[in-house]
């Protein structure tokens, strides 16, 4: 019986390591997808010390000198459980401006564009293997060699300037939303100074995606 009950502890301790190793592995360690969108949650989930670009987007300057480079998880919010994502191969050249990264939604699709130019130097496995709000919200894409990125950096934000932005930028998204949908019930509960629920965009038609992409993600200020 002691041999027995030995036995079956070892098996329970395993298969509890297990379990939580594999919900560390997909990104299931944190919590659950939030109900709404709101900028306390949003900077809770970057990176420390980073920059952040008005593409949307992330950086780190890394000690190679290459940028590890990721998604701001606002938009990853707006946009919820994505479908599908297109990423660039490694090796693959990309200019300012261009498309850096496309996130399918249905029928739907929003393009993410470079903050830089440069070359693909590194693909994020996880990212490929498990493409969930989660990972995509909290860990880098690639990692580019930047042309120069000194001519970059200036434009950059970090720290109080980048939480203004966010501040600004988060109250634009929302004035946003409540004109593409002033009489819906979502539209009255961002009106009363509500967040905005979890995959609002996924509630629009390609339009309005595209809007969103041309007057949000495409602003330079």
């Amino acid at each position: 019986m002691v041999v027995l009950f030995v036995v079956l502890t070892i098996i329970l301790f395993v298969s509890i390591d297990y379990f939580i190793q594999r919900k560390k592995k997909i990104g299931l360690e944190s919590q659950p997808h939030p109900g709404t969108v709101s900028l306390s949650r949003v900077l809770s989930l970057l990176p420390r010390g980073v920059f952040i670009q008005p593409s949307f987007t992330w950086s780190k300057l890394l000690d190679s000198g290459n940028l590890a480079l990721g998604i701001q998880p606002i938009l990853m919010g707006l946009i919820g459980e994505p479908d599908e994502i297109e990423l660039l191969h490694n090796g693959e050249e990309v200019g300012k401006n261009q498309s850096l990264m496309k996130i399918h939604k249905g029928d739907k699709v929003l393009t993410v564009s470079s903050p830089v130019k440069g070359t693909i130097t590194a693909i994020n496995q996880q990212i490929l293997d498990d493409p969930t709000f989660e990972n995509l919200s909290q860990n880098w894409v690639y990692s580019i060699r930047p042309e120069n990125v000194s001519q970059e950096v200036s434009s950059w934000m970090v720290a109080e300037k980048a939480q203004t932005w966010l501040n600004e930028k988060f109250n634009s998204i929302r004035n946003f939303f409540q004109e593409s949908a002033p009489q819906t019930a979502m539209g009255v509960t961002m009106a009363d100074g509500g967040d905005l629920p979890f995959g609002v965009l996924s509630q629009f038609d390609e339009d309005v995606w595209k809007k969103f992409e041309n007057e949000v993600i495409g602003s330079k200020k």
